[in-house]
This record gives structure tokens, sequence and C-alpha cells, in this order.
């Protein structure tokens, strides 16, 4: 059965964003182009993500009105500063960091995606330091560290973001009882012959056993070394 079955799937589709269209090193008229195929792609990612963290936090203004402009008000916008903003930038942009940024502002805070253990998950839990979490289950060591961590969240009342990995995390964000998102991006679908489906700005969540996806030939291309264990005298 699905992954996300096996779970207990609250939902048969997950909310998703897309972030690899909004990078500090594309100009902005081609992360206004990446949003339009974004959302028209069928029948789109629901919000956008725009990193922010330029040297001059005018510039990052300036790019966050110009996406704002171009979707309207009715689309959800994320900025992600990836560790460029000392608390001193954070507070004249956002009003302070972490659990005194997520007690002051009205603008919802997600963090914890480079955290690389259930411990520290739990540590900014607690502290509230934020409203969304968002684990990386790759890399706090898989599946059953992340639900560890959900149960976490879950119990604080956190919503839930997953950081990268679409492939495994809409499975887990579907089954998590909360509000939950899911990262849009396109790097890792050369890996596999299947594709994730989008309807109406959710990612569906596949029907096929497991994760739903099976490696490419492409992917077993890349291979480049192979060893035998255990067949030696």
């Amino acid at each position: 059965m699905p992954l996300a079955r096996l779970l207990g799937a609250h939902r048969d589709a997950v909310d998703v964003y897309n972030t690899s269209g909004g990078y500090l090193s594309m100009p902005i008229n081609e992360v206004l182009e990446n949003i339009d195929r974004a959302r028209a792609r069928a029948r789109g990612v629901g919000g956008i993500k725009l990193k922010v963290g330029s040297p001059d936090p005018s510039v990052d203004l300036k790019r966050v009105e110009a996406v704002r402009e171009h979707l309207g008000d009715d689309v959800p916008l994320m900025v992600d500063a990836n560790q460029q903003w000392d608390r001193i930038t954070a507070t004249r942009v956002g009003r302070e960091g972490h659990a005194a940024l997520a007690a002051t502002l009205d603008t919802p805070i997600a963090t914890c995606e480079s955290l690389t253990s259930v411990g520290e998950h739990g540590a900014l839990i607690e502290a509230g330091s934020s409203d969304f979490v968002q684990p990386d289950a790759p890399r706090v060591g898989g599946i059953t560290p992340f639900l560890q961590i959900s149960a976490l969240a879950d119990h604080r009342g956190r919503a839930l973001a997953p950081h990268f990995v679409m492939e495994i995390h809409v499975h887990l964000s579907a089954a998590y009882p909360r509000t939950a998102w899911v990262e849009h991006f396109e790097w890792l679908e050369p890996m596999f012959n299947e594709r994730l489906e989008l309807k109406d700005g959710r990612m569906i969540i596949p029907d096929r056993g497991g994760l739903g996806l099976s490696l490419s030939e492409q992917a077993a291309a890349w291979t480049t070394e192979s060893a035998v264990f255990g067949s030696g005298a």
C-alpha cells in the first residue's frame, strides 16, 4: 500500500508550493516567468517561495513586492533567507528572530530545515520558535525520526512544511493531522519513471505501493562503481 495510507493518511492530496524558480541569482523578470510556469503546470502549485538575503535588504523588499503584485493577494507567498540574515537584519526586516519572531509577528514563521536530529527539532518546538516545523527526512535520519518530530510538532500544535524531497514528504505530510504543505522541486524527477501529480494547487498522493516510484534507467546509468561483499574466502 502507499506509505501515506500505511501511516494513516488524513488526506489524499497536500497543499504544495514551489521554491526552485525564485533564487537570488535570478533577475526578477525571470522569477516572474518561473512563477507563471510553476502555477500553470497541471493547474499548478498553490504557493510560491522566494529566496531573500541580498546584501541590501531593500533589494529583497522590492523583489517581494514585485512577486506579491504579480500573484495578487490570494496566493500564499513564503520567503526564505537561508541563514543570510543576522539578528539585527532580521529585526529590521521582520522584527526579530525565531521564538521572539514567532511571538511578535503576524506572519507565520517556518524554520528547522537544516537541523539533523530529533533532539534539535524538539528543542526548537518546545521553545515555540516557529509556527511551521520543517524537518527533512533524509537529513534527520529517515522516516522514523521524522515521525518522532511530527509527533512533537502535533503535540505543540505546529503546522508542518517539510524541506525538499517531495517524493517522500508528500506521504509524510498526508499523514500529519494538522496543516501541512509539501515543497515542490523538479530536481530529482529524472531519477524516477513516474511523476507526482499536481491538481488545483495540491500534490496528489500516489496510489501505488510504497513511495509509488521506481528508479529510471537514467538513474541506473549514473552508477559509476559497484562492489560485491561477502563472496570471498
